[in-house]
């Protein structure tokens, strides 16, 4: 079975961070701070398996999505963006479910930026500021 580790970097400090006061300022996993017009990056890195081969694993992809027109949210679709990913850059991947992650996207292959350009024009999920390609 195959473990995917994905290593967050916090910087190290001597002080407890001091914690929101206010209800409306509570930190949600996926949308940044509540209440505030921050939104939450996607990563997207590439991970060095034998040789040759690696995995282009893209974390921080949002849940839902607020439609701009009507205000509704709808639930996003992982299955058919895998899918469609598969299909477009014809290589293999899967879906893994993390708890501190989310849903996190796995493909074979160095296909970082590809993959950004899909999720921006094609998908429209996420914008170009949203996007964080590492390594490249």
């Amino acid at each position: 079975s195959l473990k995917v580790v994905v290593a967050l970097s916090a910087p190290l400090r001597s002080a407890p961070r001091a914690r929101p006061s206010t209800p409306a300022m509570q930190f949600e996993g996926a949308g940044g701070f509540e209440g505030s017009n921050v939104a939450g990056k996607v990563h997207i890195r590439m991970q060095q398996r034998n040789g040759r081969k690696s995995w282009t694993i893209v974390t921080g992809m949002p849940n839902e999505v607020k439609l701009p027109k009507s205000g509704r949210t709808l639930e996003v679709d992982f299955d058919k963006i895998l899918r469609s990913l598969k299909k477009t850059f014809k290589t293999n991947g899967l879906l893994i479910h993390n708890e501190d992650h989310g849903m996190i996207i796995q493909l074979q292959g160095d296909i970082r930026k590809d993959i950004a350009t899909f999720l921006i024009e094609h998908t429209a999920l996420v914008t170009k500021d949203m996007v964080m390609i590492h390594g490249s």
